[in-house]
């Protein structure tokens, strides 16, 4: 993640991880875990989605590349098959209970959809996908023409989020 904002008052639902499939026989899950949203997943912790609400009660890190990994056990999901039934839903929570962020660092979120622009006032595209990596976080903007356009989230390439503005504007690297 890149620059710094403190979650919005609006007490929007938003998106902090997606389901990916079972774990075990007893009713567990693994859950892939958007961005920094760690305190979101605690015993206890209501996550909403289409269907309803679900509350945690089990929290485990599982080992993945980018730690983005968790295997979570529901209140009232008790077997396989009502895990199975959950894959590929998105987990919400209220953005007012996210918490604060330090300088240069955001919720996916509130980057999604910015307008990005070169640090010349050039329109590039808009950021439509968040890819986590080991090192740093690549994001995916794709332009009017329907090309996508990968910039690495490093401060020699964002130079600046405006999330009042809903401008990004990027250094362009030259690439050979």
């Amino acid at each position: 993640m890149v620059g710094s904002q403190k979650p919005d008052s609006s007490n929007q639902e938003v998106v902090v991880g997606r389901v990916v499939g079972t774990w075990g026989i007893n009713g567990h899950v693994k859950v892939k875990r958007f961005g920094s949203s760690n305190g979101v997943f605690t015993p206890g912790s209501v996550l909403t989605h289409t269907d309803g609400d679900l509350i945690v009660i089990y929290v485990r890190a599982k080992t993945s590349q980018n730690n983005d990994m968790l295997v979570v056990k529901f209140k009232s999901i008790d077997n396989v098959s009502m895990a199975s039934a959950l894959t590929g839903i998105e987990l919400k929570t209220s953005s007012s209970i996210l918490e604060d962020l330090p300088d240069w660092n955001y919720y996916h979120y509130e980057l999604i959809g910015l307008k990005v622009l070169s640090n010349n006032g050039e329109h590039i595209g808009t950021l439509d996908k968040i890819i986590e990596t080991g090192a740093n976080d690549v994001y995916v903007v794709t332009s009017s023409d329907g090309d996508e356009l990968l910039f690495p989230a490093i401060r020699d390439v964002i130079k600046e989020v405006n999330i009042e503005t809903q401008v990004l504007i990027v250094e362009p690297q030259d690439i050979i």
